[in-house]
């Protein structure tokens, strides 16, 4: 028997007269004399691997590597790579609380947001105030009838408007006498319905005005009409203007875009003695700081987003509805006298419908820190 080395480091052992040279590192056992192999063979030089298919019985040839040892053939995995409907489903649910989670946050934060800005608009009307307070040694009243020989609705949202920017929006008029027909009385003041001053508008009647004291872009002013429709304002002229606040609860009746409800304005009467939600104004004795009537009418039309809650009916603020509300959510807790005292006794309150657009809820936004 004779034993020798093939090319790539493996022996060939058993006779092998044909002196056949193993080129690819088998090792041949048995009789090899035949020359007549029983494997075909093909050689993969990029994996060092004998791929062999079966043709007759013959010597049987084992694998190998060139540094010894047998071969081993990679095996596919047949399981395929994806994820399960479990673990879809797990993910899904975790991503599902995680929005639940998420959406309470960021409306809260939308709603601070706009408490701030609010609060911000607060301070710009104050600001205004204070000049208008220097200009004519006082604040503008707040009672909700006029002085004319025919009373009109005129509440405090609508003269606090005025005071701030006219009701043509072109400044407040040094002779006005805070009436519904915009007149002195007699002649009219502002340009309101429009052209009834000419167009253009007078120069002298326009050097009578000041301010406007807030500016038109931060004083959300818009006409009754805009909020509650050309019927929807009752007795009072939908043409009037009030300032809104920042929550854009309302739909524009006309336009579509999302606008506020009227700031509420009350002034105060400094000969005030009680500041009592039992005792609604007029009172049965004593003299009330605030009076709730400057505003009661307005406060009256309701919401304007929702149906009327019976034929002829408008859904009802609860202020309106229980009109001692007023009288609580503006009270001064931490002075502790039987007939109350209000915040801000000595000049005004105003008061936001605040986020839910409802006057009387706990939301709403006042000029003051309870």
């Amino acid at each position: 028997m004779r034993q020798f080395r093939n090319d790539i480091g493996l022996q060939t052992s058993g006779n092998n007269a044909a002196g056949v040279r193993n080129d690819v590192g088998l090792q041949t056992c048995g009789n090899g004399s035949t020359g007549s192999p029983s494997r075909t063979k093909s050689r993969d030089d990029s994996a060092g691997v004998i791929r062999q298919s079966e043709t007759t019985s013959g010597p049987r040839l084992r694998l190998g590597t060139p540094y010894g040892g047998a071969v081993t053939t990679p095996q596919v995995s047949e399981n395929k790579t994806g994820f399960t409907i479990v673990e879809l489903l797990t993910v899904m649910s975790i991503i599902v609380i995680l929005i639940g989670l998420l959406v309470p946050s960021l409306n809260m934060a939308k709603r601070y947001a706009t408490d701030v800005k609010q609060r911000a608009q607060f301070h710009g009307i104050a600001v205004a105030m204070q000049l208008f307070n220097a200009e004519f040694e006082g604040y503008p009243d707040s009672y909700y009838l006029d002085d004319a020989a025919s009373p009109q609705q005129y509440p405090g949202a609508t003269r606090l408007c005025e005071a701030m920017v006219g009701q043509d929006l072109l400044g407040f008029h040094g002779d006005s006498r805070f009436r519904a027909d915009c007149t002195d009385g007699a002649n009219p003041l502002y340009d309101n319905p429009p052209e009834i001053l000419g167009s253009p508008v007078p120069p002298d009647n326009l050097q009578a005005r000041k301010g406007p004291y807030l500016q038109l872009e931060k004083a959300n002013a818009y006409k009754l009409e805009d909020i509650y429709g050309t019927t929807g304002a009752g007795t009072i002229r939908s043409d009037l203007f009030v300032l809104c606040d920042e929550y854009n609860r309302v739909k524009h009746k006309s336009t579509g875009r999302r606008i506020g409800m009227p700031v509420l304005y009350y002034k105060a009467n400094t000969a005030g003695t009680k500041h009592d939600a039992n005792d609604l104004p007029p009172p049965t004795s004593g003299i009330q700081f605030y009076d709730y009537r400057d505003n009661d009418y307005l406060v009256g039309l309701g919401k304007p987003w929702d149906p009327p809650s019976a034929p002829g009916g408008v859904p009802a603020h609860p202020m309106y509805t229980e009109r001692k509300r007023f009288y609580e959510s503006t009270k001064n807790d931490k002075i502790a006298i039987t007939d109350g005292r209000p915040y801000r006794s000595d000049s005004y309150i105003l008061i936001s419908a605040g986020f839910d657009g409802q006057y009387g809820t706990r939301d709403d936004i006042f000029n003051f820190e309870p």
